[in-house]
């Protein structure tokens, strides 16, 4: 047996422990001087040496789940040797109703297994209506793969670019991805959206190398719900209720003085080209010397004077020159503090795009940003799917290893029931 995290077993020191209250508890008694033991019955040596018996397998039962919760967090693991010849099948459930694949999948050897890429690797076939059909994390599943007992192991997935996160991991199996297309390529609605007195349905589209982004501006076969935050459209063949926005203007503060007047007419104009690129109003309120606003909290204020913002709340620009800075505008050391780096002129608002720094602020697209993750059809492509392989070269390499933690979790489970059982009958 090996572990995968054996610096815990330095835990099993606290095998000590119940050994210890088990030797305190045989503390020589205390004499109590009495007038007569007339009335007192004569021990029984029996029941005596009974109750000692009870009290060493209560230590045993004690240090034995105490070892076990210590081999658990452990990761107790069991070596056996892989089958080189035999080919393991994972399959991405979201492919579970692909024609293309169940006929691949029926031709396939009896002998081969088929398994669905998700946790714990469940077999292929089983209660399939009732698993979840999102984007796996592939990498972190790759790396729980040294767990099957095959040398060769074969992937039928999406292979989606959003589930690929962390490093690439290093594995001594040999891998190879088969990438399916998406089989939906229509246009989805994510969001519908009211400017003014028009009502715009945004889409998405996609396949294996792009994404594609429709907005269409709504007449009719459409009608809002009755608590008025989504949008039920009707498309010829089944209605459609996709999330509805009421687009407010974006209200942005500029407190400025004289010393700035350069700096305030671009951020003006960059808000005005903005706002035209978006078509979306934006209000701007410029404050001079110590003016201050009333109650309220704008989408971004841009704070150009040289003394202290105050209270000013929520996201904010300020003029913080910094030569060493590779963008115009710069994160700061708290969350929603943006610094502008230098001052600007017609050449650098131009070459680093200034505008588009400030477009970044203003997070115009934040409600629509886990709609289009979950909806982003693009794949990685074959070469960059492989993981890391390294031939392995020593024997506890080529071993696969099998997790124990379940058998440890039971065993703990029955030892502590039978704790409980003898110290109830035992009145220990």
């Amino acid at each position: 047996m090996v572990f995968a995290n054996p610096s815990y077993l330095w835990a099993l020191w606290g095998l000590l422990v119940p050994l210890a209250i088990h030797l305190w508890s045989k503390k020589e008694a205390k004499t109590i001087k009495i007038g007569s033991i007339q009335l007192l019955d004569e021990s029984n040596s029996r029941q005596s040496n009974s109750i000692q018996m009870n009290e060493w397998l209560l230590l045993l039962l004690r240090m034995l789940i105490v070892g076990l919760v210590v081999l658990l967090m452990a990761g107790p693991q069991w070596r056996t040797l892989k089958n080189v010849d035999q080919v393991t099948y994972l399959v991405e459930p979201s492919l579970a109703d692909d024609p293309t694949l169940t006929k691949v999948l029926d031709s396939l050897d009896d002998t081969s297994a088929v398994l669905l890429l998700k946790s714990g690797f469940p077999e292929w076939g089983v209660d399939m209506e009732e698993v979840e059909r999102e984007t796996p994390n592939y990498w972190q599943l790759v790396q729980k793969m040294d767990s099957l007992p095959s040398d060769s192991i074969v992937i039928f997935a999406h292979a989606y670019l959003q589930g690929f996160r962390s490093m690439r991991p290093t594995t001594h199996k040999k891998i190879h991805w088969v990438a399916m297309e998406p089989q939906n390529l229509e246009p989805k609605p994510l969001m519908a959206f009211r400017n003014g007195q028009d009502t715009e349905l945004l889409s998405i589209a996609g396949n294996g190398q792009n994404t594609y982004f429709k907005k269409e501006a709504l007449s009719s076969g459409f009608s809002l719900t009755e608590n008025g935050d989504s949008l039920l459209l009707d498309t010829g063949i089944e209605a459609i209720t996709v999330g509805f926005i009421e687009v407010r203007p974006i209200t942005v503060h500029i407190f400025s003085e004289t010393r700035f007047e350069t700096e305030k007419k671009y951020v003006e104009a960059a808000l005005k080209a903005l706002s035209s690129y978006l078509g979306r109003d934006i209000e701007t309120k410029v404050f001079a010397d110590n003016d201050q606003p009333e109650n309220s909290r704008p989408d971004l204020n841009i704070w150009l004077r040289t003394d202290p913002s105050g209270s000013l709340s929520g996201k904010r620009l300020m003029f913080r020159e910094n030569p060493l800075a590779e963008q115009l505008i710069a994160p700061g050391e708290q969350n929603g503090l943006y610094y502008l780096t230098e001052k600007l002129t017609t050449q650098n608002t131009v070459e680093e795009h200034f505008a588009e720094q400030l477009l970044g602020l203003l997070d115009v697209d934040a409600d629509l940003e886990d709609l289009i993750a979950e909806s982003d059809f693009r794949q990685m492509d074959e070469t960059e799917l492989r993981p890391n392989y390294v031939e392995p070269k020593r024997k506890k390499d080529r071993a696969t290893f099998q997790d124990m933690s379940l058998w440890v979790f039971l065993g703990i489970a029955i030892l502590m029931l039978l704790e409980r059982l003898v110290s109830y009958f035992k009145k220990q």
